[in-house]
């Protein structure tokens, strides 16, 4: 009987953060900032970093296609949530008979998919223009799923801070995001830091990422196991979205 009851709750606590995800798809997906910095940001770093260093198209594609992902899927929590607070849609969530973390789950969704939406181009664009092989689809695939459950994750535990203003939130993730991509092997080979930068990057989870994408095209990569990389971005994954709950559920108790 109680755990027919738990099921009924789990099926309709999911059924409740589908509903929000899938509003947040069709209300902010098309934003200005989330288009400017889940789409055009990372494409303008993209060619800021790589033209003139004689990169072939396939070594390009990994760099392309984590950045899009990494962008992409923890923009979308930091923009949705000060919006909604704006308009008091977020604490209207909340004061109806749902759950913080019904409500967490429906954001984090959003971003993943909008991670994953974002990231067919350039994988569609490597494959039939420029000839790129898949040759481990497990990897890739794994590497795109779980990396965009991660970044949306870990937007939303940025998006705990109670601002109205996406600037506010946008700021301090971005003096995380912006270092992570150079100490994860995008912009400079992770063999080429020092060996505390190694083991720096080795705890990003931007690193596994590019690991994974790389192994999934066939491109050389930096010496990590895949099951270390999948079993990263899985700890990344659960650990961001349970500090993302505490976060929020610590900032409602102040309110």
């Amino acid at each position: 009987m109680q755990q027919g009851v738990r099921l009924d709750r789990l099926r309709k606590e999911s059924a409740r953060a589908w509903a929000i995800a899938w509003k947040d798809m069709r209300t902010y997906y098309l934003t200005p900032p989330s288009l400017m910095f889940g789409v055009l940001f990372p494409i303008a770093l993209f060619f800021t970093f790589t033209v003139g260093r004689n990169l072939s198209s396939l070594q390009s594609l990994p760099i392309l296609l984590s950045q899009t992902v990494f962008w992409a899927s923890s923009t979308v929590g930091p923009v949705v949530i000060p919006l909604e607070r704006r308009t008091k849609t977020f604490d209207r969530y909340l004061s109806a008979p749902m759950s913080l973390f019904s409500v967490l789950l429906g954001k984090t969704l959003a971003g993943i998919f909008f991670g994953l939406l974002v990231s067919i181009a350039p994988l569609l664009i490597g494959i039939f223009i420029f000839q790129a092989g898949v040759m481990n689809v497990i990897a890739l695939a794994l590497g795109i799923i779980l990396s965009c459950f991660a970044f949306a994750a870990m937007g939303i535990m940025f998006a705990s801070v109670p601002t109205e203003s996406v600037g506010n939130i946008m700021m301090p993730l971005n003096f995380v995001r912006i270092p992570l991509l150079f100490i994860s092997g995008v912009f400079i080979p992770i063999g080429e830091l020092p060996l505390i930068g190694q083991v720096v990057a080795c705890l990003s989870p931007l690193t596994h990422t590019l690991v994974l994408v790389r192994r999934g095209l066939g491109v050389e990569s930096f010496n990590i196991p895949l099951e270390a990389s999948i079993i990263a971005l899985v700890v990344t994954s659960l650990l961001f979205l349970y500090l993302s709950f505490k976060f929020h559920e610590s900032i409602k108790k102040r309110e």
